[in-house]
């Protein structure tokens, strides 16, 4: 019988992940549940971890990779490793970092690139034969590898349809047990695939490609949605989802609920439902309007209730979570529906730009007053919600920066509870791809980044004094004899002198504020 060893490297980076440490992807226990479907003995081990476990890499037959593109430096010393260790054996590469093939086939050598969605590309190489024997990697769809030393990439694989990601493919839940802390970690149920978004940039990029106004993006005809004459890829011009996966695929109920409960018997306790948009949920066929129709209120409150009569759900002793919100769909019915199923959520709403301009031209759909009223509902629904922003972008100038910060300190007082800014990061596959990354030292980039940290401070302060449940995770890197503590409902990360088993549940009272995004606090018994 074959063995895989399934490699979760996504944002490993250099070798260890720096942020998002609660955080458990869906990719790769849906790569390990493809080969648990047909027989093969598979376990999933986290990239930093295999420093520590060398040995392992002896006991599987083939690698499996789940990677992004900034994971490429400890993409390259798995490999590597591997290869001084096996003499035969596969490696197989897919994820995110598959969106740049040409240059990741000359760049890391995997002996099959999984490009786009992997279940039906995994299967059909496991049917023919591709773990035990060579294999004529032509006819395989949806896949690059080398060859003489020259890479090829196959006739891109059509995507799965919503029965097909629902029935035939279901994510391992077995395999979670595999992840350190899984107790207390995030772990994401993938809901729906896809973005509705098929509006797009308007800005000139760098290779000259630029917006002919051809009136294609606002069609009411969802086909010319689609395409684009200057082959300019839908979505936000520094997101590639849409142009990777298509429009939204959503998952059935049974599926869902299925997933969820049993790893809640298994032993976690935070689940966060998985979507580019939970609330593209049910929304449609081939819906590539960001904005209508709304939102599918009716779908969304089977689905949820289906989930709170869990008994893990019922009783309190675990969470369901939902992040991300286009600010368009979040109504006050949509905030109204989701909080009367769900004790506390924290939708994350995307701003990007305070400047409604600037949006415009990124691509991006919605207003900044969208966002306004968005957050305003959640507020008035009891939800907590988180703002992103991203510093740096393309088209970003003075003005749409001073816009930004005039935003945040209106988004915060409506109720905003957090605000997460990232800097700009060209991401292959994307209309952005080859604009240059942010800059820490932009005195731009210090505006936004001194309103946001100043914003989150103050709401870290409202914290002090409160009493939080949570579930204790991994020790502190930097306080030593600290342990990092997750809140169970929603609220602040804390760390807590004293050492405590993963996912044990413990009652914390915040003291005090160690930085933007960290409180301290002390176990009260």
């Amino acid at each position: 019988m074959s063995s895989v060893l399934v490699v979760d490297a996504l944002s490993s980076g250099t070798g260890r992940r720096q942020s998002s440490r609660d955080s458990i992807g869906c990719g790769p226990r849906t790569v390990a549940g493809v080969f648990e479907k047909h027989g093969i003995r598979c376990k999933i081990e986290r990239a930093e971890d295999l420093s520590l476990k060398r040995g392992i890499l002896r006991q599987y037959q083939h690698l499996a990779i789940s990677a992004m593109t900034m994971d490429t430096p400890i993409v390259r010393q798995l490999i590597n490793s591997w290869r001084r260790t096996k003499a035969h054996g596969r490696v197989l590469l897919g994820g995110p970092i598959a969106s740049d093939p040409h240059h990741i086939l000359v760049e890391l050598k995997p002996d099959v690139l999984v490009i786009g969605e992997g279940e039906t590309t995994l299967e059909e190489l496991i049917n023919k034969g591709y773990l035990e024997s060579e294999t004529d990697l032509r006819a395989v769809k949806g896949i690059g590898y080398t060859e003489s030393g020259n890479g090829f990439v196959t006739e891109p694989r059509p995507l799965l349809s919503a029965e097909e990601i629902s029935d035939q493919y279901r994510p391992s839940t077995t395999r979670i047990v595999d992840y350190t802390s899984y107790q207390a970690s995030k772990v994401y149920v993938e809901v729906l695939r896809g973005c509705s978004n098929f509006r797009r940039t308007v800005l000139r990029l760098p290779d000259g490609r630029q917006c002919s106004d051809c009136g294609n993006c606002e069609s009411d005809d969802y086909t010319r949605r689609l395409s684009c004459p200057e082959d300019v890829p839908p979505g936000c011009g520094f997101c590639s989802v849409p142009a990777t996966w298509g429009p939204p695929r959503s998952r059935s109920i049974i599926a869902i609920t299925k997933e969820t409960s049993e790893l809640l018997d298994i032993g976690v306790r935070r689940v966060v439902l998985e979507a580019p948009d939970f609330l593209d949920y049910m929304r449609g066929q081939n819906t590539t309007d960001p904005c209508e129709p709304a939102a599918n209120l009716e779908a969304i409150s089977e689905l949820l209730d289906s989930l709170a009569s869990i008994p893990q759900i019922a009783n309190g002793s675990a969470h369901i979570g939902i992040e991300n919100m286009k600010a368009c769909l979040l109504t006050d019915s949509a905030a109204e529906v989701i909080s009367r199923h769900l004790r506390t959520v924290s939708p994350n709403i995307g701003l990007e730009t305070g400047s409604a301009e600037h949006l415009r031209r990124i691509g991006k759909c919605g207003t900044p007053e969208d966002v306004v009223r968005a957050v305003r509902a959640a507020r008035a629904h009891g939800m907590h919600p988180f703002v992103y922003l991203i510093y740096g972008l393309p088209g970003e100038t003075e003005e749409t920066v001073k816009e930004s910060v005039r935003l945040l300190q209106e988004i915060s007082h409506e109720g905003a509870e957090r605000i997460i800014l990232y800097g700009f990061r060209p991401l292959p596959g994307s209309a952005f791809e080859h604009f240059s990354s942010s800059s820490l030292n932009s005195e731009l980039s210090r505006k936004l980044r001194r309103a946001a940290e100043a914003v989150n401070r103050s709401k870290k302060m409202e914290f002090v004094g409160t009493i939080v449940q949570g579930v204790a995770a991994e020790p502190s890197w930097t306080r030593h004899g600290h342990t990092m503590v997750y809140p169970l409902d929603e609220g602040p990360v804390i760390t807590v002198q004293g050492g405590y088993s993963p996912g044990t549940l413990i009652k914390v009272r915040v003291t005090g504020v160690l930085s933007p995004g960290l409180v301290t606090g002390e176990v009260v018994r």
